[in-house]
């Protein structure tokens, strides 16, 4: 089943592309800034694991809310 939602995550992906905003380009900006920050703190080493695991879990993250979003969608659909 993880695999199938993730297929049909990565397919919505590509059909419908998310173009990020102001609010959301200004978040990443900051949050390279403090990136930069455990980088320089902690060493290039564990800022790729910390990078590896923060890409790690917002995928997850996206994966369940868009797995959310498909049941709703289902149950509405059933009205």
């Amino acid at each position: 089943m993880d695999i199938l939602i993730s297929d049909l995550f990565s397919l919505a992906q590509e059909q419908f592309p998310t173009v990020p905003d102001g609010e959301e380009s200004s978040r990443q900006r900051l949050m390279a800034r403090h990136l930069d920050t455990v980088r320089a703190g902690l060493g290039e080493g564990f800022m790729d694991k910390l990078w590896e695991t923060m890409a790690e879990q917002g995928r997850a993250d996206q994966e369940a809310a868009f797995l959310r979003g498909l049941r709703l969608g289902l149950a509405l659909h059933r009205l």
